[in-house]
This record gives structure tokens, C-alpha cells and sequence, in this order.
């Protein structure tokens, strides 16, 4: 595997144009300060430009085999990287150690597993005993679970790209995907959460209490092990204000008053101390002003734009100086001059 390493990173290394990156970093920071901008930065998803720069001599691995292989995972990751750098698009450069949404769960003692080639599976736990038990042991080891993979992966990471003097300072590599504290206790918990926030809202509260606590102290690990801060950072392909890119995907089946007593403080905790972005799935519309007005939140991305009102959604963004962060560009004003991080993607499949 070094060889192969060896070849494709030296490749990338004589891809990247340092100056380019800097001038997509400037736009974006200008974007999240709500200055205008000639140019709304934007991803490049269409299909059939990704088609055509794809490198067809680019190794592609099964997933189950980059889990169990950094190497694999490394050059899987950089897959993007060198479609981006060919499409000269906003796209930050940048992977991460792929494991995910049971990484918190696992760090918990959830037992996870891998299906034939897809992201593993999480358990719950089976009762509420098993929770109080959870919340009594405390904060657990980081190094539980998939904890240890994540940071041992980011390290050879580092120590591969170090080889690299462009890649090093190109490519950043963004936290696990630790999701948020209520999704964590959705997959701790399972069903039964959504009606414990009924029977037994104390315990819930103890254990979402306990999931941020943890939370902030995987991600101080990961800043330690990166050297990344909370001003600007990137997640997923966009450069960020802030240290954190929070998932609220299971709050959009909760009333919002479910939202702002089981959800919003336990986000609010979380960028208090590291700042940045909230990701959520489905219809989040009616929870949106309470989310749009969090302290320290820099943006807000929503992946099924057309599920939601978007006349209330660009209100409450723009009147709290929230970016709204990979909106498809069909949903984005044409007379917009900043505030946007735009998707364009040929592609795209209404939900509805």
C-alpha cells in the first residue's frame, strides 16, 4: 500500500494550486460575516462534470475494507478531493475518518455492525435499566469502541500527508461524525426515547446531560490530535466558522416545544465552547427561529430544502445572521450577493 500511496498523493501534490485555495477560503469567510461577494461560493455536484474529471485510475475500495484500513480510507477519502481540485469549485479539501454515525454510540458500549458494503449499524440498548447503568458509570473512555479508531486513523493520516508540504496545508481533515446529543440518545435509546420524553423526561434529561459532557470531551481530543480550533474550520465540503457541524436529524419528529427543552440546550452547550453549524434532515421549519437564534450558531444546512418553507427559513436565517450552508441553488434568491453557500447539482430529486 505505500507504493500505491506513494503514487496518487504525488499526484495531488502537483494538483493543488495554493492560491485558488486561499481566495475559496477568503470568499466563504467573507460569506459568514455577511459581506457581499461577487461570486456566491458554490459546490459543484453536477453529474455529468464529476463524470468527466473522474480519474478512472483512482483505487476504489469497498467500505468494509477501507473500515479495517486507513490506507484504503485515505485514498477513498481523496477521492473528492481530486474531483474538487480538478472542478475548481468552492469545495474545501478535506476527509475524515469515515466510521459513521455509531462512533458515540460505540464510545458508549453500543454494539455496531457492518452490513455487505454500507456505514455500520448501531444497536440500543434494550432498557431503561441499561440507561440509568450508562449514566452511572459516567463519562466513558474515549477510546471505547470506535473512539480509538477515529483517533489512531486521524493520526496516520497526519503523518501521511506530512510527506506532502501542498497536501499538508491543503487538506484538513474535520471531525468524525459524532452527530448531536440528541441523536447520540436516539440510538441509545431507540424508539422508546420518544416516549420516555413523556414518562421519564428527568432521565432523559440525565442522559442527554451526560452525551454532551462526553461529546466536548471527544471533541477536545480531536482538536489536540488535529490542531484544529473553533474560528474557521470545514466539515463535510464547505469551509465553516466555528469547530463543530451538529446533526439534529432526529428533532424533526419532535413538537418544538419537545425541540427547545429536549434538544436546544444541549446544542447550546456545545457551541457555547467550540461554535459552527447545524445539519438536519427532513422538515425543521418549525423549530427553525429557536434554532436560528442559538448563540454562536454560523450556519444552518438543511439537505431536503423542498420538505420545508423556505420563505420562513431564509427569514429567520438571514434576520439571525445564519448562513444557510449547501442550499440547492434552485432555492437560493438570484439577487443573493452573500449569506449562501451554494449546491449546483443537475440531478437533484424533489422528496416530496
Amino acid at each position: 500500500m505505500q507504493e500505491i500511496i506513494k503514487k496518487y498523493l504525488g499526484k495531488l501534490e502537483g494538483m493543488v494550486d495554493p492560491k485558488w485555495q486561499n481566495q475559496t477560503r477568503e470568499t466563504v469567510h467573507k460569506v459568514f460575516n455577511f459581506e457581499e461577494v461577487d461570486e456566491l461560493p458554490y459546490l459543484n455536484f453536477n453529474e455529468k462534470d464529476a463524470t468527466l474529471l473522474a480519474d478512472k485510475d483512482w483505487p476504489s475500495y469497498p467500505y468494509n475494507d477501507a473500515f479495517d484500513d486507513p490506507a484504503k480510507m485515505l485514498l477513498s477519502q481523496l477521492t473528492l478531493v481530486l474531483k474538487h481540485i480538478q472542478l475548481r469549485d468552492y469545495h474545501a479539501l478535506n476527509i475524515r475518518c469515515n466510521y459513521g454515525t455509531v462512533i458515540l454510540p460505540s464510545v458508549f458500549g453500543a454494539k455496531y455492525s457492518l452490513t455487505e458494503n454500507s456505514m455500520p449499524w448501531s444497536a440500543h440498548y434494550e432498557s431503561r435499566e441499561e440507561i440509568k447503568e450508562l449514566i452511572a458509570r459516567g463519562i466513558p473512555d474515549l477510546e471505547t469502541g470506535l473512539g480509538k479508531k477515529c483517533f489512531e486513523t486521524a493520526e496516520f493520516y497526519k503523518k501521511t500527508l506530512a510527506a506532502y508540504p501542498k497536501l499538508k496545508k491543503a487538506i484538513s481533515i474535520y471531525h468524525p461524525d459524532l452527530q448531536s446529543t440528541f441523536d447520540v440518545a436516539h440510538l441509545l435509546w431507540g424508539h422508546d426515547l420518544m416516549y420516555a420524553m413523556y414518562d421519564c423526561p428527568e432521565l432523559v434529561h440525565e442522559s442527554l446531560s451526560l452525551i454532551t459532557k462526553t461529546y466536548a470531551a471527544f471533541m477536545r481530543r480531536w482538536q489536540k490530535v488535529t490542531g484544529d480550533g473553533n474560528d474557521y474550520t470545514t466539515h463535510w465540503g464547505y469551509y465553516m466558522k466555528g469547530g463543530i457541524f451538529l446533526r439534529d436529524d432526529s428533532a424533526v419528529m419532535i413538537s418544538p416545544a419537545q425541540y427547545d427543552e429536549f434538544v436546544k440546550p444541549y446544542d447550546q452547550e456545545l457551541l457555547n465552547e467550540f461554535g459552527g453549524c447545524i445539519h438536519f434532515c427532513g422538515k425543521g421549519d418549525t423549530f427553525i427561529k429557536s434554532m436560528t437564534e442559538s448563540k454562536n450558531l454560523s450556519g444552518i444546512n438543511t439537505s431536503q430544502p423542498d420538505l420545508n418553507n423556505m420563505d420562513v427559513m431564509r427569514k429567520y436565517c438571514s434576520a439571525n445572521k445564519v448562513v444557510l450552508v449547501g442550499l440547492l441553488e434552485k432555492f437560493v434568491p438570484k439577487d443573493a450577493k452573500t449569506g449562501y453557500i451554494v449546491i449546483k447539482q443537475d440531478n437533484y430529486v424533489s422528496t416530496r
